[in-house]
């Protein structure tokens, strides 16, 4: 019997791409942040651009999966299991954890310096912390972490998956069946009374599995094509475009009555299906500008890793930059006025910060080392 082998495309193992990819996706992590007054929809070109601001960055969280799945989906290559869950779970957890403690203590002891910080005044103790730990209620931007620590506990299943491709191609289509097209399909009309027994698959339903093993998919056996480029800048420009038409008509942009109460972020959501072509275009635009990023200098490369790497410290604390920003700087203020810009800058202010500081720990530890011996 003759058994199809699965031909890895010629790309190379250690990609600069995902470097500028990872800090990109960063950026418009906190770009979404800093646009969260488009929940509260009212009649004003600056919620219009808000809306627009989320229509180009939705896609941040999404890409962050991918670039795990392209990355870990293969570690039986590397290392066991067990190496895997220390190098993983355990500093990703590990983070979590801390930037949970950290920020809870922030806000509970001084309450009044950050937007909404008043919630932490009462109940303050260890008991309060892993409610809202357990919950999420600390800084709900951490639903990311739940999520990861989800897929790195389904990865030593997953990773025997995606050796075959074909196997690979099946999972990839019942996550978009279950996970997007029905959702999708209810958008139009169809009752959700219809779906919710027949596609009652809880591990199926996870967007953020998806886009895991898209990334992986992309990268392990979709060869480069001919004008990679601007096919995915295509892809890109109509996949945004779509979610900002269909983010304004969904919240009532078109009606003479207004615009809606509450926000309807399903059109530019994670779960969108534009969301997912969106995310797709930008991961293989910048893989196809992986020969560029090789014509930078050793030095130009070593920056653009050290600000990659300080993607984690500023997940976890930009939103203590915003909210410190609500409350101690006045609405009338030109950085507040600009979404964009003031995004920019608490990435930038807190890039810096993380960077500072891991370098000083490094500093830390190294003299340490040299006073033991």
């Amino acid at each position: 019997m003759n058994i199809e082998k699965n031909v890895q495309s010629p790309k190379p193992k250690q990609s600069i791409f995902v470097f500028a990819l990872n800090i990109i996706a960063c950026i418009g992590v906190v770009v979404l942040h800093t646009t969260l007054p488009v929940y509260t929809p009212w009649d004003s070109l600056r919620w219009v651009e808000m809306v627009a601001l989320q229509s180009i960055s939705i896609s941040a969280v999404p890409i962050f999966f991918m670039i795990s799945g392209m990355n870990l989906l293969d570690y039986r290559d590397r290392y066991p299991t067990s190496i895997f869950f220390k190098k993983r779970l355990w500093k990703t957890g590990r983070a979590f954890l801390l930037g949970s403690i950290f920020c809870y203590l922030i806000l509970s002891l001084f309450p009044h310096l950050f937007y909404g910080g008043e919630r932490f005044e009462k109940n303050f103790g260890l008991i309060d912390f892993f409610k809202r730990f357990l919950t999420n209620d600390i800084n709900d931007t951490y639903w990311f972490f739940y999520s990861i620590i989800y897929l790195y506990i389904l990865t030593p299943i997953i990773s025997h998956i995606v050796k075959d491709k074909r196997s690979l191609q099946y999972l990839i289509t019942l996550l978009l069946c279950i996970s997007v097209a029905v959702p999708f399909l209810e958008r139009f009309g169809i009752n959700e009374i219809y779906f919710s027994v027949l596609f009652n698959w809880p591990l199926f339903t996870s967007v953020a599995l998806l886009y895991f093993c898209i990334g992986y998919y992309i990268y392990r056996y979709v060869p480069l094509f001919k004008h990679q480029i601007l096919i995915s800048a295509m892809m890109l420009v109509l996949a945004t475009l779509s979610m900002f038409i269909f983010g304004l008509w969904s919240n009532g942009y078109h009606k003479i009555s207004g615009l809606n109460t509450h926000y309807d972020s399903y059109f530019v959501g994670i779960n969108s299906p534009f969301c997912v072509i969106q995310a797709i275009a930008v991961f293989l635009l910048f893989e196809a500008l992986e020969e560029r990023f090789r014509r930078l200098s050793q030095r130009e490369i070593k920056t653009l890793r050290t600000i990659s790497e300080a993607s984690l410290g500023v997940y976890l604390f930009h939103v203590l930059v915003i909210d410190w920003l609500g409350v101690n700087i006045p609405n009338q203020m030109i950085i507040m006025q600009l979404p964009f810009v003031r995004g920019v800058l608490v990435y930038s202010a807190t890039a810096l910060a993380v960077i500072v500081v891991k370098r000083f720990l490094s500093l830390a530890k190294r003299f340490l080392l040299r006073a033991r011996s």
